[in-house]
């Protein structure tokens, strides 16, 4: 069943996700080795104190079904500033509705409003479901998925 685009909402991640971002963050790592909460909280807590980090959230009804963060920085192979998703999540209730998709879709508008040159994936490309994700929206390469929508 596909999600009515009319429920889904996607707005910067504010200090009031903390808990649903936790969640959502512990279900992204499944039993593998994660940051305990101190350091969590210290990560979280950055987001709102720099510019070259975002995090959005996806909502329904108000309440937290996904988020994804962005890192920007300048590199050499892409002359100019990539900007690479570092996490994206959706939680399993939501999946297959089309809420990853909006999610690709608002990051990549993201990327073209800041004039980056390239965008990355650096999220679980070893799992064969994250894989075909991204390679299903055009992010698809070696190790870090790359995707250049500026023809270079």
């Amino acid at each position: 069943m596909r999600l009515s685009p009319i429920g889904l909402q996607i707005r910067p991640m504010t200090e009031d996700d903390y808990h649903a971002v936790y969640r959502l963050y512990r279900q992204l790592i499944g039993t593998g080795t994660y940051c305990g909460v101190p350091e969590f909280n210290r990560i979280f807590k950055q987001f709102f104190n720099s510019d070259d980090r975002e995090a959005y959230v996806a909502t329904v009804h108000n309440r937290v079904i996904g988020f994804v963060t962005l890192y920007y920085f300048d590199v050499f192979r892409c002359s100019g500033q990539v900007a690479s998703i570092q996490e994206l999540i959706v939680t399993e209730e939501f999946r297959g509705r089309g809420v990853g998709r909006a999610l690709i879709e608002f990051v990549k508008q993201k990327v073209k409003e800041k004039n980056c040159r390239c965008l990355e994936v650096a999220a679980d490309l070893w799992q064969d479901g994250a894989k075909s994700f991204y390679k299903r929206y055009g992010l698809m390469g070696k190790s870090l998925m790359l995707a250049n929508d500026h023809g270079n």
